[in-house]
């Protein structure tokens, strides 16, 4: 057996779960599920594919019952995955000289996270989520959105690897999304009690938030955890600061929103950063302006949100040359959006306006 362990926790997966150990199990990695308190067929699923399948008493605390996975473990190394994730592409060499040079160290993967738009499944974006490390450098904190700590020290050390996960964990439907992340908040609320100058739990209940179209609150709680001094390397603070922004152009705060001119210099590398500050002139009619931000994202080679780097400020630049009157190259950047549905139907509205 290949000495590394992958851990999964585990609740009522039945839907998910096969799909996800039979990704896994080509590699002869050991397989440790620990159920949380399954009442459908999670456990008999995974003892097809598992080498330990483990209870756990479920104590609203994810990242106890991450540490009790760890623990069962046979192996130091660690390969960590949800039910609703499955390796889309691994490189075992790659984890077999990791182990080896850089056992301090800890492993990215990159996540292609998919959702359901018209009955299609697309990528919606993708992001970057520590997942390989060896036991005796790290373990969990955090209630929920736990995060991989260092049991000695402060700082990690991590490098991406070329794994990538496929990930359904925000393809649910409305009643299923408001239940979960109802959850999360109340959550993220009890762990922020104990840790109010924590700026990482800001961040999820500001996602949580906007993911049940709680644009409002997510304000707030963006606000807060950016009152920190926080590095902008962090990609956390990243995501933090892109999901304020459209937070407050959501909520009608153009003006304020223009304040992130102060924090350009810091957040420039970043394309997603660079469509959003091209999103908030074009809100406060700069038009000018926000033409040199998408023109300079379309030349960015890396994005989180899908598009970002491509069709998306193009779509924007046709919005804007609409605006302006030059309805012909309008249609140019309509047409190279691709499958882009808002595209497609400016494109049609327009073919019907000239005829």
């Amino acid at each position: 057996m290949h000495p590394i362990s992958v851990c999964i926790i585990a609740k009522n997966e039945e839907k998910r779960i096969e799909k996800c150990l039979s990704s896994i199990k080509p590699y002869g990695f050991e397989i440790v599920v620990v159920d949380t308190g399954s009442s459908d067929r999670t456990k008999e699923l995974a003892s097809k594919y598992a080498d330990q399948v483990l209870d756990f008493e479920w104590c609203d605390d994810f990242s106890a019952a991450r540490n009790f996975s760890l623990r069962a473990a046979k192996n130091n190394w660690i390969f960590m995955i949800d039910c609703d994730e499955w390796i889309k592409t691994i490189d075992v060499e790659e984890l077999t000289y990791f182990r080896k040079h850089l056992s301090d160290c800890v492993g990215s993967v990159s996540r292609e996270n998919i959702v359901t738009q018209n009955g299609i499944q697309t990528i919606n974006n993708t992001d970057n989520t520590e997942r390989f490390f060896d036991r005796r450098h790290y373990h969990y904190t955090g209630m929920i959105h736990e995060q991989l700590t260092p049991i000695h020290g402060t700082e990690i050390k991590a490098y991406l690897l070329k794994t990538t996960l496929l990930h359904t964990g925000y393809d649910m439907t409305p009643e299923e999304r408001d239940a979960k992340y109802e959850r999360n908040i109340s959550l993220l609320q009890k762990q922020l009690e104990q840790e109010p100058d924590n700026p990482y739990l800001y961040y999820q209940l500001g996602k949580s938030c906007e993911i049940i179209n709680d644009y409002a609150r997510a304000c707030e709680y963006y606000s807060k955890g950016l009152y920190f001094d926080l590095d902008p390397e962090l990609a956390y603070v990243q995501a933090m600061v892109v999901s304020y922004g459209n937070a407050l152009l959501y909520t009608g705060q153009n003006e304020t929103a223009l304040s992130f001119e102060g924090i350009y210099d810091a957040f420039s590398s970043s394309a997603d950063f660079i469509y959003l500050m091209g999103n908030i002139y074009k809100q406060n009619e700069m038009y000018e302006k926000a033409l040199e931000q998408y023109q300079k994202a379309m030349g960015m080679p890396l994005c989180k949100q899908n598009g970002a780097n491509s069709f998306l400020p193009l779509f924007r630049t046709g919005e804007i040359c609409e605006l302006l009157g030059d309805i012909s190259t309008a249609i140019l950047c309509y047409k190279q959006c691709g499958e882009l549905d808002q595209a497609k139907e400016r494109l049609k509205i327009l073919s019907n306006t000239n005829t």
